[in-house]
């Protein structure tokens, strides 16, 4: 099933359950934007790119992970560490880390 940028806007501050070698760990979806387009034909989807914020361990590598969403269902999705909470200056947020999949 592909997912659309409304029923992910949809699914903003919600829990996705990621498996991992570590066990399942929530992830909590945090951003979800369309990308630029930058001429690409018009039979391609808009890239997107969904942002997930996760505890501070443990930290997930860049993979492949499946994700279990209540409403979405079940996807595998590519996801990269992007940043650590803990390491944003001023930010007032708890520590954690936060997490991209792109679709492009």
């Amino acid at each position: 099933m592909t997912v659309s940028l409304e029923q992910l806007s949809g699914a903003l501050d919600s829990a996705f359950i990621a498996h991992t070698a570590a066990g399942a760990i929530a992830l909590t979806l945090v951003e979800a934007a369309e990308l630029p387009r930058r001429g690409l034909p018009a039979q391609f989807r808009t890239p997107m790119t969904l942002i997930f914020s996760g505890p501070p361990t443990p930290v997930l590598y860049d993979d492949h992970y499946v994700l279990d969403h209540p409403v979405l269902g079940r996807h595998q999705w590519f996801m990269s560490p992007i940043s650590s909470l803990a390491s944003l200056p001023g930010n007032g947020a708890p520590s954690g880390q936060r997490y991209q999949v792109v679709f492009a």
